[in-house]
């Protein structure tokens, strides 16, 4: 543990221990239930490295950029 790890511990326990021991208890229990718990994870966070492809960026960017189409549309004249 480094120094200033160190140094917020002590912080820490300096100021736990006024406190009951019920209370002490209560706050292990809590600490250690946050480290055990399975850590749920959003949406959003499931997507990240879901894009594989055995193509590198530069295969992948020169793909889009060939698959862009200019638009048929005729476009009327505003004179």
């Amino acid at each position: 543990m480094n120094t200033s790890s160190s140094t917020l511990t002590n912080n820490y326990v300096s100021l736990l221990l006024p406190l009951s021991d019920e209370m002490k208890l209560s706050i292990v229990g809590a600490l250690t239930k946050s480290l055990t718990k399975k850590r749920r994870t959003s949406k959003l966070e499931k997507l990240f490295g879901a894009w594989a492809d055995d193509k590198s960026a530069e295969e992948i960017i020169s793909d889009i950029r060939n698959s862009r189409v200019t638009g048929t549309r005729e476009l009327e004249s505003f004179d």
